[in-house]
């Protein structure tokens, strides 16, 4: 390929993610064998959201206890900075804790879902290799390695491998994605799709996500222009040259699929509108984005899909209480007409919405009325099918130096996996219960592979 071919190709590439052309690696490599077994698309539709909070969601400033706000009041007083006052709490009931908890006030979108038993607190999960006590622990038994380090544990979180550098270059999504997709019956289009860019939750063996971006142009990403018309008619007849170089053939038929998933994609998307209002902000669109094409399934053929989303700026070091009415306030208002989304397209029972997190944060407040990195945390899962109302899993003592503390300035060590936790929306999704273990290496050290709450 001479050089200026090579210049055109980089320099017109314009809104098209290289994502959405990675996708179609998958694409081509089961054209091979897609012949050799007829695969049977399930009858139901079913998808799963990951919405990932990038920087550690500091959820003991999430989920309080109301029943026991002394213990929290204990450590994260008013003089902490950080402290929120019981009566402003939104008050929830835990009936499996026989307590009451509460939400944090900018979340009254979400204290709505889970009375209406459709939001559920998973409590104290994180990156585990096997369960660990604290005298393990202090012990020096096996624990994730890098604890506390954002890159290290986002990927730990994402694929579920948490020894061992690297983590693997896939994520649980992604090898979900490749034990369900005969549910969807040999389709070649990406069953996965990111709306927050590359990420290594959605990458499978064989499965790749396509990240269409934030765009909606006809033709994968270029302008509707008569210039970007001619530009994108010039690559694509480029994209035909070359092809007795292996190499080169094989560059071009993953661009030529990546465009052609794209522009599939945009037109089944044409016109697709919602009854039900989103918030602007940046998750309020993602998920406006992943409704609508949920809305368009049919035209793309797919009834099983994996979607990924995303919002920043949990890594509260300092300024907290700020920080998190701006978050929260986004978080709620965008997991909830999420839901009434999916209400209005008749499919609440079938998607399944969930959050992801770096970490917890330190229950001892740190200097400039923030939090440090930590470990376990609590989350939320979301949908018609989830046995919402209650709380899952075990909740920590909150005690500094206590017996859930790693440290002595409250990082929690995990009582829950996020084996576990991906197993049991994996399962419900439809993936095999022989297949749980190839997806998530280290559940076989844990005593459940379903938490139980999703339907």
């Amino acid at each position: 390929m001479n050089n200026s071919r090579r210049n055109f190709l980089r320099n017109t590439g314009c809104g098209l993610s290289a994502a959405a052309l990675v996708s179609s690696f998958a694409k081509l490599e089961q054209l091979g064998v897609a012949s050799a077994a007829v695969q049977q698309k399930a009858a139901d539709y079913k998808a799963l959201v990951c919405i990932f909070l990038y920087g550690g969601n500091d959820a003991n400033n999430m989920v309080i206890p109301f029943t026991n706000y002394a213990a929290y009041n204990t450590v994260r007083s008013s003089a902490s900075g950080i402290n929120i006052p019981q009566a402003n709490l939104l008050q929830i009931n835990a009936p499996s804790h026989s307590a009451a908890f509460g939400l944090h006030p900018n979340m009254p979108e979400l204290q709505t879902l889970y009375n209406q038993q459709k939001l559920a607190v998973l409590c104290n999960v994180g990156t585990l290799v096997r369960p660990l006590t604290k005298s393990d622990f202090q012990g020096g038994a096996p624990r994730p390695g890098n604890l506390f380090s954002h890159n290290d544990q986002q990927d730990q979180w994402q694929s579920s491998l948490s020894q061992g550098p690297g983590n693997g270059s896939t994520g649980w999504g992604g090898r979900t994605a490749d034990q369900t997709n005969a549910l969807n019956g040999g389709s070649f289009f990406p069953m996965e799709i990111s709306v927050a860019g590359t990420t290594l939750f959605t990458n499978g063996v064989t499965q790749r996500p396509l990240v269409p971006g934030s765009g909606g142009s006809a033709l994968a990403g270029f302008s509707d222009s008569v210039a970007n018309k001619a530009r994108y008619q010039a690559l694509r007849n480029l994209l035909n040259q070359d092809n007795a170089h292996a190499l080169v053939g094989a560059n071009n038929a993953v661009l030529r699929a990546g465009i052609d998933n794209i522009n599939t994609l945009n037109q089944a998307l044409n016109g697709v509108t919602l009854t039900t209002a989103f918030p602007g902000s940046g998750l309020g669109n993602q998920l406006r984005q992943i409704a609508q094409i949920i809305k368009a399934r049919a035209s793309i053929g797919l009834q099983r899909q994996i979607f990924f989303a995303s919002i920043g700026g949990f890594d509260t070091h300092n300024g907290e209480l700020a920080a998190h009415v701006n978050l929260y306030t986004e978080v709620s208002q965008a997991m909830k007409a999420f839901y009434d989304a999916t209400v209005e397209l008749g499919i609440a029972n079938g998607v399944t919405a969930f959050t992801l997190s770096d970490f917890g944060r330190t229950f001892q407040p740190a200097a400039g009325a923030g939090t440090d990195h930590a470990w376990g945390s609590h989350h939320l899962i979301m949908g018609g099918a989830v046995r919402g109302g209650d709380f899952y899993g075990r909740f920590p003592t909150l005690q500094l130096n206590g017996p859930d503390d790693s440290s002595s300035e409250g990082r929690w060590i995990p009582t829950t996996s996020v084996d576990q936790y991906g197993a049991t929306l994996a399962q419900w999704f439809g993936l095999p219960s022989t297949a749980v273990a190839g997806v998530f290496p280290n559940i076989v050290n844990f005593a459940s592979r379903n938490l139980g709450f999703v339907i």
